[in-house]
């Protein structure tokens, strides 16, 4: 794990450790990490002990998630049997008082303070890896078929397994007779996976509950965005105090992309002074390579009507893309080095001779005078879209907190909510994502 990712599992697990403080959340032991990648955070939050299903739409990540699994409780395995190993029988009795011999407490802890969590709550965490296409209906729908499923061990709490470790179980515990509480988490969900979860969680919390049907309750939401570029268009305005505004407010593409920049941390250090300007660099080559591609694209077209029908329309929504920009696709750091390198290596990859367009090129080309100065001008004028990202983030993030309060306001008989934006990640760590949109029962904790 990245000293990055190491960071925002351990800020956001402990956040979501101090929302669940005993008395206030005792009988939420369930949490559904949406887009769970490596599976990061679904450990961690099963070390707090707490049941987790962990989604993505990846099976390669799914896949690998499932090895850290294994290799965990390898782990636990051997240390468990040394801990049996080490103990004489003169000293055996301490068993009953040593809290990793206790059937409901998780073995698995990083640290005293999640230790000492297993034992207030009195529940052993476990985890469960699937992958599905994720939208709202299929959230629902796993998470039901998780909680519902088969002998129904994680609704009731009683389990027969310390983490991964299989033990002898003590009691049969009876069905539970109310909703199961759940609480949704997603760490930097990209794109439209953001409000998706937001809209899985309103219309579970909207659909009044059938007698003698058993079902869960979306109880609790922490969620960090990511990837505003790969929202849909219908993701933006959400909250109806945008929506009838005239004219409606809008945020094209490349605004999108805008809000993922994070100036403040540009100049931190040397490192971040060398990405910056090596980012800054891609932009302007990469602006000043546009009319050739188009150039290029035009030629083939003209040239064979299905040249571009290789990439549908639908293949491209979101990603800020034309079918001769997924051509030329990402090229390596050290491409960038000088023009000449990255026209020679962008020119290589299109397999496009300059000379078959060389009259339908603009001058500044092969002209070093004229091209430094459209350098300079599109430095500057890149910075100064970039210093606008926070404040298009920053609206990105109040239209979804007024959103689904208006949402939640619509359900009178519902349980009174609160909805807040928490700072939880450090950006000088690299997470530039870190504001979290959290929905919670007004009578836990506070949110900060």
């Amino acid at each position: 794990m990245s000293p990055k990712k190491e960071h925002e599992v351990s800020k956001m697990s402990e956040y979501i450790d101090r929302l669940l403080c005993p008395g206030f959340s005792d009988t939420l032991h369930h949490v559904v990490d949406v887009g769970s990648g490596q599976g990061y955070l679904s450990r961690a939050l099963q070390n707090l002990g707490l049941h987790v299903l962990a989604l993505d739409s990846n099976e390669i990540q799914t896949s690998g998630a499932e090895r850290w699994k294994a290799k965990e409780a390898a782990r636990r395995q051997k240390q468990l049997k040394r801990g049996k190993d080490a103990q004489s029988v003169s000293d055996s009795h301490h068993h009953f008082d040593d809290p990793l011999f206790q059937p409901h407490v998780a073995t698995s802890v990083p640290s005293a303070s999640i230790a000492s969590k297993n034992i207030i709550h009195n529940h052993v965490g476990s985890l469960t890896h699937q992958t599905i296409c994720i939208d709202p209906r299929t959230l629902e729908s796993s998470i039901h078929d998780w909680l519902f499923s088969g002998e129904d061990n994680q609704i009731t709490g009683c389990t027969s397994m310390i983490g991964d470790l299989l033990v002898d179980r003590i009691e049969r515990c009876a069905p539970e007779e109310k909703p199961v509480p759940v609480m949704m988490v997603a760490l930097h969900a990209c794109g439209s996976l953001t409000p998706d979860v937001f809209r899985a969680f309103l219309s579970n919390h909207r659909r009044p509950s059938a007698p003698g049907v058993r079902t869960w309750t979306a109880q609790a939401l922490v969620v960090v965005g990511c990837c505003y570029n790969l929202m849909t268009p219908e993701d933006f305005p959400l909250s109806r105090s945008l929506r009838e505004r005239t004219p409606v407010v809008t945020l094209s593409l490349a605004s999108r992309h805008l809000a993922a920049q994070i100036p403040s941390q540009w100049l931190r250090n040397e490192t971040s002074a060398r990405e910056t300007s090596l980012a800054i660099r891609k932009v302007v080559f990469r602006a000043l390579l546009q009319p050739v591609l188009e150039v290029i694209g035009a030629r083939e077209a003209s040239a064979n009507h299905t040249a571009t029908s290789s990439y549908h329309v639908e293949d491209l929504r979101g990603a800020g893309q034309t079918p001769e920009n997924r051509r030329l696709g990402k090229l390596p750091d050290a491409a960038y080095k000088d023009w000449e390198t990255f026209l020679d290596r962008a020119i290589s990859k299109t397999g496009v001779r300059l000379d078959q367009i060389a009259t339908q090129l603009p001058v500044y080309i092969h002209n070093k005078h004229r091209r430094r100065q459209l350098e300079s001008a599109l430095s500057v004028l890149h910075v100064l879209r970039c210093i606008m990202g926070p404040l298009i983030e920053s609206l990105i993030l109040l239209d979804r907190h007024e959103w689904i309060r208006e949402e939640l306001g619509q359900n009178s008989k519902a349980q009174a909510m609160d909805v807040g934006l928490v700072n939880l990640f450090d950006q000088a760590t690299g997470s530039g994502r870190n504001v979290a949109i959290v929905i919670k029962p007004r009578e836990w904790p506070n949110m900060i």
